[in-house]
Parts: structure tokens; sequence; C-alpha cells
């Protein structure tokens, strides 16, 4: 358990992983594609509104397989890209709309469950894939 972050499924994430074989990175990237698509939504509704840009910029960024490894990056800027971090980390704003840490709190929030979810996205992925 890490900053009061308890992960549960790790075991059967490893044994989805293990009985997907050649099939496990592409099963692993559609199934991490589908956990932080839930993670951004979250986020989109914490994040404060001025104009909108910053919530619209919102993106979950296609995997990159590497190796034996998976990456998926998602975050928000674009247009934003001069303040997301500001509105992000900064805690004494008052936003009459959203809040600060609006990505990280989201993401928080699910890691607990990520593993068992990541499993169950890998046996389905699995069934997609053939």
């Amino acid at each position: 358990m890490a900053n009061g972050v308890r992960i549960e499924g790790v075991g059967e994430l490893r044994t989805a992983l293990k009985r997907a074989g050649t099939l496990a990175l592409p099963a692993l990237s559609a199934a991490m594609i589908e956990e932080q698509e839930k993670v951004m939504a979250s986020a989109k509704e914490r994040t404060p509104v001025d104009f909108g840009v910053l919530r619209a910029s919102g993106t979950v960024l296609p995997p990159k397989i590497s190796g034996t490894g998976v990456e998926v990056v998602a975050g928000f800027g674009g247009a934003a890209s001069d303040y997301a971090v500001i509105v992000h980390e900064d805690l004494s704003a008052n936003h009459p709309t959203g809040q600060s840490k609006f990505l990280e709190s989201a993401f928080l929030e699910r890691a607990h469950e990520m593993p068992r979810a990541l499993a169950a996205g890998v046996y389905a992925a699995l069934k997609r894939l053939g």
C-alpha cells in the first residue's frame, strides 16, 4: 500500500497475462485504454471550467508497446498547455466548477481496483482478439 492506496487483483492480472501468451500485450493494451478512458471521463468531470478549453483538452493517447511493456499516456494540455499544470497543482485556487488535482484524484480513486479491472479487460480483449 502506497500513499494510502491499496492495490488489489495483482495476482489475477498476472494469471490473465500468462494465459494470454503472445496476445498478452495487445490484450493488455486494449484493457489499459479502457481503464484510462474511465479515469479521463472522471477527471473531465472534475476539471475546472472557465471557457472549457482545459476540460476539452483531456486525452488518452494510443498505447506504446515496447519489449514486454505497455505504456498508455493520458493528460490535459493542447490549447491549454500553458496553464494546465498550474490549474491542476494550485491547491489554493477557488474553482466555482471543478477542483485542483482533477486528474490525480480520478486516477487514485480507481487505482485500487485497476489490476483486477485490467485482468478482466485482458480476458475480454482476448475474446475480441481471437
